[in-house]
């Protein structure tokens, strides 16, 4: 009997050890492996999405990043970057009939009414009004096709490949295209921005009667910056605030395809999750995957800070033939968990050939900074100090320190050999008089002699 139980009690106990291996194995338990890894695969309704740390220059997370997508209204962005860059906030845009004349979104502005390009701002950021995006293009181009071509040129400049704007708004228009991983680069060009920062984090903006509208009360769409109910056709969402979005771009196309673009400040990382092709319903859930997969995924390091100043590099013409090197920005770069930080190396590249003169600030180089032999960043070396041109010797790498000191030495030389020279013209003045003095004094004693001689009487 007791043979019989003992025989029992091994068959449970091994079928039991083969069934957890199982469920560990399908990753049926929570905390195993399988499920750690497939928690770590954001799973969103987008077609075209990425997670961009710009603080690196790192791709956290992607999914089909190049494909060419419609925008939406996250072209107002590079809308509004262009009016920043070309227009003063306080003019005042006498607007056109045509760019009252587009579909809603907009804040309906009348042909002759005048509002300054503030206003404006604050209506295409916060209220995504394609009337205020036209009007703004037209005031910094003159026509739409002239602007469309600034945005390209402008997006092209930023590192941008696969996109093509072909109006300010983001309506509908042929060949009107970005890509997740193009809209990051103009989303962190964007929000460096302070003004377009500001504007997109604001949450309410009143813009005061015009001389053809009573006053407009604006809201942000961007429903991370505060939390908040939406009505979408299929109802309603409701979207809790997200701690440390900065601003962000939403866009919807005629037929109620989603994208949005969102900037998170995190742990001083600042990270952008982009989506494309996603649904009304879906859109806030996938960059809220997004950005959770994003924090969960970085790990700041410092490897120096703005200011630190690398070794210096050679300079000819100057009146000092080095000049130190200084960080542009702060060395951060993404630490995956698990590598040591003795792995991070750093190297400083200067320009060849630099002449003086050198202003303070000027790029004379960059800081490139490895993990493991990989070039994961690099930075731009700043002159820590104005060098001006040198003097004549200047030429064959003498400082003008080194100059004074060759001289001074040269002179110290000359000096020697005249003062020796002079001493030793003395020194032969000297035995020639003596000499001189010497043969008068023999010729007196011989003369001395002879008229004695000849007093005495002797011949000789």
């Amino acid at each position: 009997m007791k043979k019989i139980l003992k025989q029992t009690l091994t068959t449970i106990l091994m079928i039991s050890i083969l069934l957890t291996q199982a469920v560990v194995s399908a990753g049926w338990l929570p905390g195993s492996t399988a499920a750690a890894a497939e928690s770590k695969d954001p799973s969103v309704k987008a077609k075209g999405a990425i997670v961009y740390c710009a603080t690196t220059g790192e791709v956290v997370w992607e999914k089909n990043a190049d494909k060419k997508y419609n925008p939406a209204s996250m072209t107002k962005l590079m809308t509004c970057l262009l009016a920043i860059e070309n227009l003063d906030l306080k003019k005042e845009v006498e607007v056109t009939a045509e760019a009252t004349n587009v579909i809603p979104t907009k804040i309906y502005l009348q042909a002759g009414e005048k509002i300054t390009v503030e206003d404006l701002l604050y209506a295409a950021l916060l209220e995504s009004a394609n009337d205020a995006a036209m009007a703004l293009a037209i005031a910094t181009s003159g026509s739409v096709e002239e602007f469309a071509k600034l945005m390209n040129q402008r997006a092209k400049s930023i590192g941008c490949t696969k996109t093509n704007f072909v109006n300010p708004s983001g309506l509908a228009g042929e060949g009107h295209r970005t890509t997740a991983r193009d809209m990051a680069l103009i989303s962190a060009e964007a929000f460096q921005n302070s003004t377009l920062r500001k504007i997109a984090g604001t949450l309410e903006y009143t813009i005061e009667k015009t001389n053809k509208a009573e006053e407009r009360k604006l809201e942000n769409g961007n429903l991370f910056l505060d939390g908040g109910t939406q009505k979408i056709p299929t109802g309603e969402i409701s979207v809790k605030k997200y701690k440390g979005v900065f601003g962000g771009k939403t866009g919807t196309t005629e037929e109620q395809v989603a994208t949005m673009t969102v900037g998170l400040d995190y742990d001083g990382l600042e990270l952008y999750a982009v989506i494309l092709g996603s649904t009304m319903d879906k859109r806030y859930s996938d960059i809220r995957k997004l950005l959770n997969y994003g924090k969960e995924n970085v790990a700041k390091y410092v490897v120096f800070e703005k200011g630190t100043e690398f070794e210096a590099a050679k300079l000819k013409g100057g009146a000092t033939n080095r000049v130190n090197g200084a960080a542009a920005d702060p060395g951060y770069i993404n630490l995956p968990e698990g590598a040591s930080a003795s792995l991070v190396t750093t190297q400083a590249v200067y320009e060849e050939d630099l002449t003086a003169p050198v202003k303070k600030d000027q790029k004379i180089g960059t800081v490139e900074i490895y993990l493991a032999d990989e070039l994961v960043r690099s930075i731009d070396l700043l002159a820590a100090e104005n060098v001006e041109k040198g003097w004549f010797l200047s030429r064959f790498g003498i400082t003008n320190f080194q100059t004074v000191v060759i001289c001074t030495v040269l002179a110290l030389v000359a000096v020697f050999f005249i003062a020796i020279f002079t001493l030793r013209a003395i020194n032969m003045k000297k035995k020639k008089r003596r000499r001189q003095q010497q043969i008068m004094e023999a010729a007196r004693r011989e003369l001395e002699r002879e008229q004695s001689m000849k007093q005495r009487g002797w011949p000789y």
